[in-house]
């Protein structure tokens, strides 16, 4: 490399701030700690506040395959006040208490709310936009999400994970931006990215002292792109706008399709210490969109789930499956003959699931919970729960006591003593790290447990931020590493006896 390359990656690296600790630094997990850090399973509030037409489509009676396009066609032949309410009774009555109620017995921890740039602060980002002439329809609409969906998910220990799923001039040419794209605008456009980031750090700063808020996505499906140059200067500037108001925030990214491009991007932002930023990498799996998973039959596409979906480095980051469905396409169907329709929909649900828990410890949002009309087949969390094809979530509490604790660790410390000795006797090997790493990943397991039976889900973030209160404490060492060996251990083993 010569000496214009070593300046490149001096002047790239790093260049992400880092958030405060995922870990409340010496003292156990806090309540909003456990909330932004803990596995989440979700689901999606689609079409709530970006409306998708095949999902809610009362509001697309004038036309418009858009939301804009859509509202603005109401609003010329209805008035703003009028398209006000009817949006306003969509948005507040989207959500009944027996909804939550219903969420909450089948374990749902997180919801994940897609908004769009325009709804922020009562419309008030949308100047030069094509928003701008039906901004008077979400003046309210900021409040509504804070006061009903934030507020309201706090009762029952729900989580929000604030997605801003649409962005001007289009992070991809889906209808789900709110507009209709020939292409993705938003890259290449300097003020298209710095009103999403005024947009971002608002919301960083508004929502700063709601604890059960989860997360802050800065970008839904971003397009897949070989020199994504455009998408490293959004990502690096939104989170560091973040940053200055909102430390402790996780920011969630999109993979863009191709999940090992941002890892290294993380990597290299980051020195190698991906676990300093706060980010999380989100992941979409549909199998249903592709030639290629069209010309595979069902039971193959679900047999090689656990090759395809993030499939390189998953654990060098930390990750959620964002959207996922038991959706399979008509020519996948055809493929096996279309027998046992309803089994291999619950074979496919359940191996996503159990993937899934691998792969992305930090959650999984089912895409969606509501329609309009009907339940939503293959697309709808509520049938997919209620036959059987997404398992709901174990809420029931087993607390483990202090004599689990000793049986599970003195058994496994001395089988990792015996092993690491029998390999070199002579060696000092600080087994006492190992032993922290484990005391700290258990007793961190425990306080995540007491909140619904939470588990660690941000998995690298957490680790990172104990790991350096270990050696701020207990100095560096060649031996590090057996730190962290307790501390994977012990959630391994805490999964294993109280899953």
């Amino acid at each position: 490399m010569g000496l214009f390359g070593h300046l490149k990656n001096a002047l790239n690296s790093g260049s992400i701030k880092d958030s405060a600790p995922a870990a409340p630094v010496g003292g156990p997990p806090t309540e909003r700690s456990i909330y932004q850090s803990r596995q989440n399973f979700g689901v999606n509030f689609g079409s709530l506040f970006v409306l998708e037409k095949y999902i809610f489509d009362e509001m697309y009676v004038e036309g418009g395959n858009a939301e804009c396009e859509a509202i603005a066609s109401y609003a010329r032949k209805n008035g703003i006040d009028a398209t006000r309410t009817k949006m306003e009774n969509h948005w507040l009555n989207y959500c009944s208490d027996s909804d939550w109620e219903w969420l909450k017995s089948k374990g749902i921890q997180s919801i994940r709310i897609p908004i769009g740039y325009w709804t922020v602060n009562g419309g008030q980002f949308t100047r030069g936009t094509n928003f701008e002439s039906i901004s008077g329809v979400y003046v309210n609409a900021w409040n509504i999400l804070k006061d009903k969906y934030i507020n309201k998910a706090k009762q029952y220990n729900i989580s929000i994970l604030v997605d801003l799923h649409g962005l001007p001039k289009g992070a991809n040419t889906g209808d789900h931006s709110g507009e209709t794209f020939k292409e993705a605008g938003f890259w290449n456009d300097h003020k298209a990215i710095d009103l999403a980031v005024d947009v971002c750090a608002f919301i960083a700063n508004d929502l700063k002292n709601y604890d059960n808020v989860s997360g802050l996505q800065i970008v839904n499906e971003s397009v897949f792109s070989n020199n994504p140059s455009g998408q490293e200067r959004y990502y690096r500037k939104a989170s560091n706008e973040i940053r200055k108001y909102n430390q402790d925030i996780p920011i969630i990214i999109s993979d863009g399709w191709w999940p090992k491009q941002w890892i290294d991007f993380l990597s290299r932002e980051s020195n190698g210490n991906i676990g300093s930023l706060g980010i999380v990498i989100d992941d979409h799996i549909y199998r249903c969109f592709s030639d290629d998973d069209k010309r595979k039959r069902v039971e193959d596409i679900t047999n090689d789930l656990p090759n395809s979906v993030i499939p390189e480095a998953a654990d060098n980051a930390d990750f959620i499956i964002g959207e996922y469905s038991c959706v399979l396409d008509t020519q996948s169907w055809n493929n096996s003959g279309n027998a046992n329709r309803d089994k291999l929909v619950k074979n496919y649900g359940n191996k996503q699931t159990e993937v899934f828990k691998r792969k992305a410890k930090t959650g999984t949002y089912f895409w969606t919970f509501k329609f309009q009309n009907g339940d939503g087949g293959e697309w709808g969390i509520v049938p997919m729960i209620d036959r059987g094809c997404i398992p709901p979530r174990n809420t029931s509490l087993r607390e483990p006591s202090k004599e689990d604790f000793d049986n599970i660790f003195n058994n496994i410390f001395q089988q990792h003593q015996n092993y690491w000795l029998s390999q070199n006797p002579n060696e000092k090997y600080e087994f006492w790290r190992y032993q922290e790493g484990f005391i700290t990943a258990w007793s961190d397991s425990v306080a995540f447990l007491k909140l619904d039976n939470s588990r660690i889900g941000r998995v690298v973030a957490w680790s990172y931020a104990r790991r350096m209160e270990h050696t701020k404490a207990r100095g560096n060492s060649r031996f590090l590493w057996q730190w962290d060996a307790g501390f994977f251990e012990a959630l391994n083993k805490f999964e294993e006896h109280f899953h």
